[in-house]
């Protein structure tokens, strides 16, 4: 007979987001033009572009996960190859400006308030 801990133990266990890119992110991402659609990103973290199509249509969650994505809060990851930072950046700076529409400065809220 297992022991009660034992059997807890292997309850525990989380599945892993899949690294497999979905047939709805690999749509997403051919729907993304070209100038800003990631190659290293799903190639290399499929399931960090899979979370990406996820949130895409919610601003704040979208937002909020491509700060988690760019800055190390809890000090102790690694972080992206250079080219998969880049390959964020630019997919933030697009949502930003084309998606969302997201003011990028003070300027721009005073901008939108009196247009």
């Amino acid at each position: 007979m297992k022991k009660p801990s034992e059997s807890y133990a292997g309850q525990r266990r989380t599945q892993q987001p899949s690294n497999e890119l979905s047939l709805a992110t690999l749509e997403w991402l051919q729907g993304l033009p070209a100038e800003v659609r990631p190659e290293a990103l799903p190639n290399q973290y499929g399931r960090v572009a899979n979370a990406l199509r996820l949130c895409w249509g919610r601003p704040e969650a979208c937002l909020d996960y491509f700060e988690d994505l760019l800055i190390d809060r809890r000090g102790d990851r690694l972080g992206f190859p250079a080219d998969v930072v880049m390959e964020i950046a630019v997919l933030k700076d697009y949502y930003e400006a084309a998606v969302h529409g997201a003011a990028q400065t003070v300027w721009d809220h005073i901008s939108r308030r009196y247009h």
